[in-house]
């Protein structure tokens, strides 16, 4: 969380990361006015999971593997 890295990255992202046991986590506000916080790592799964969902719609079919690139 330290990280002068992280504490640039902070400032352009529109949304807050705190700190837990000196890690950077995502805070948001899900449905119901909660605030909760997640890991990147669990942020990256949702996002993943998503894809897998909207392609699988897409084709009509389940996907098993899949090939993801990061420009």
């Amino acid at each position: 969380f330290e990280d002068k890295e992280v504490q640039k990255d902070m400032k352009l992202v529109p949304y807050k990361i705190v700190n837990k046991d000196g890690k950077p986590y995502i805070q948001v506000k899900i449905k119901d006015g909660e605030t909760k916080v997640f890991s990147p790592e669990e942020i990256s799964a949702m996002i993943l999971t998503k894809m897998k969902e909207t392609a699988e719609a897409f084709l009509g079919k389940k996907i098993k593997d899949a090939v993801v690139t990061v420009p």
